[in-house]
Formats: structure tokens, sequence, C-alpha cells
């Protein structure tokens, strides 16, 4: 994300240090002829060209300025007797534009995976005191993590990004869980509904399936509001947008837009 605002920057301290003859001056030259070292680099992320801020009214727009993309296959067993769950491989296929540094995304993609699998086995934040360091919140250790990992980058440029870089990080880490989720559900019939899948978790669930059973499945989360009666709401007050407004409807091209 601050990739342009890097490029920015040194792109002023190249145009500084450049001689006529196209050389480049030392420090030492530039601190002798007056010539300022250091530059500030900014580029604004808030919007790509050409396309608006996401409409509050519709959802439909332009919410962040780089994508990436990841599928991610966990292979996993269950122990039926103690409920526990082992990872025996993981795949990551990915797109975070052009790479240009394999060591930082293949870093990236690693520790997300390795966060992936916390999250879905052991991870748990409920109680303060025996959550509040590394070891009690369960964090993966090495033997959580297998040995059998591939990882999949599909290389190619982005419009918006630095050379057609994108980012590498979130993406690695936003669904892994998700994979191995999935892959206790596939492996014994329990769906886990509230993670970490623990072992009691996933023990009591074979049980309710053995004595034909559905296994436990929490009520419906209520967050203060149904999305439906927002979605109503939204149609009956909707956000002014135009000129006025952050939002820039993307049907009005000739709208002021204040960013």
């Amino acid at each position: 994300m601050d990739g342009h605002a890097t490029k920015i920057a040194a792109d002023k301290l190249l145009a500084a240090m450049r001689k006529e003859d196209g050389t480049f001056r030392t420090y030492e030259e530039m601190k002798a002829e007056g010539i300022e070292t250091k530059y500030l680099g900014r580029y604004e992320t808030s919007v790509t060209p050409g396309l608006c801020r996401l409409d509050p009214n519709t959802g439909i727009g332009d919410p962040t300025p780089a994508f990436t993309y990841c599928l991610n296959l966990a292979e996993v067993e269950v122990d039926t007797k103690t409920g526990k769950t082992t990872v025996l491989k993981f795949t990551c296929v990915d797109f975070v534009g052009r790479i240009a540094n394999i060591d930082a995304v293949n870093g990236q993609a690693y520790s997300g995976i390795m966060h992936s699998i916390g999250f879905a086995l052991k991870e748990d934040y409920h109680d303060v005191k025996k959550h509040a360091n590394m070891f009690g919140a369960g964090t993966s250790y090495i033997k959580d993590v297998p040995d059998d990992i591939t990882l999949v980058h599909i290389d190619g440029a982005i419009s918006d990004g630095p050379w057609g870089s994108s980012g590498a990080s979130e993406a690695f880490q936003a669904s892994g869980h998700c994979a191995v989720l999935n892959g206790i559900y596939n492996a014994c019939g329990v769906r886990i509904h509230e993670m970490p899948a623990l072992p009691e978790k996933v023990k009591a669930g074979l049980d309710a399936i053995e004595k034909g059973e559905k296994p436990y499945a929490p009520k419906k989360y209520f967050l203060g509001s149904d999305m439906y009666e927002e979605l109503e709401n939204i149609k009956e007050n909707p956000v002014q947008v135009g000129s006025v407004s952050f939002y820039v409807s993307l049907d009005d091209p000739t709208a002021e837009r204040p960013f």
C-alpha cells in the first residue's frame, strides 16, 4: 500500500542525485552543492482513478486500492476417539500482483498459514488471565504446522500497484481457517460454528452424530439489528451523494469529486 509513496520519494532523490552527464552525485557532493538529501513521497490510496468510493446506498464502488486473492486447501485428519484435529497438508494458490521479493511473499504466506491453523484449532481469547500470553492463547507451535505446504504464486501485474505489485499479507490469513474447518466437516461430519475447533468440541459433535442427533449449533447471533431490516432502512433513508458528499455515485460521471 505504501509502495507508490516509496517510489515517488525515491524518484525525487534520484532526480536530485543525477548529474548532467547521467552519472550520480555522492552524498558528499550533494552536501557540498547544497542539494537536499531528504525527500518525502506521498500517494493517496483512497480511490482508483475512474471509479468512486463505496456508495453507501448500494454497496457499489471501489472499497480498496489493492486486491489480493487466495485459494486455500487444507488436508486434515480427525482422531474420532479424542476429537483432535491435525493438519497434514496445506496448499495455497495466490495472486498478489507482480512479485518482486519472493522471499518476502513466501514469508507472509507461510506465517499466514500458521496463523490460520492457529485460528481454526487452538487460539482462544475469552479468559483475559489465561489467554494473556502466546502460550495461554494457543498460538501455533512448530508441530501444529505441517511440513507439507505448497505455495502456488500466480504472477501477473495489476494496474494500480507500483510496477504491478499489490499487497501480500492479509490475504494469507483471511480464509485459511475456513479451509481447516471445512476439512473437519468433510472428514467427520462435524461443523464447527465457533472457533477454535478444540478436541472436546469435535468429540461432542461426533458423540451427537453417533446418537443420531445433530451436532451443536449456536443460536443465530444478534448483533443489534437484522440485515434485511437495515437494508430496508437504507432504502427508506438514503445517504446523500454528490458534490456535497464524500461519496459520488458511479452513474453520475459529471458530479464533482471531493477526493
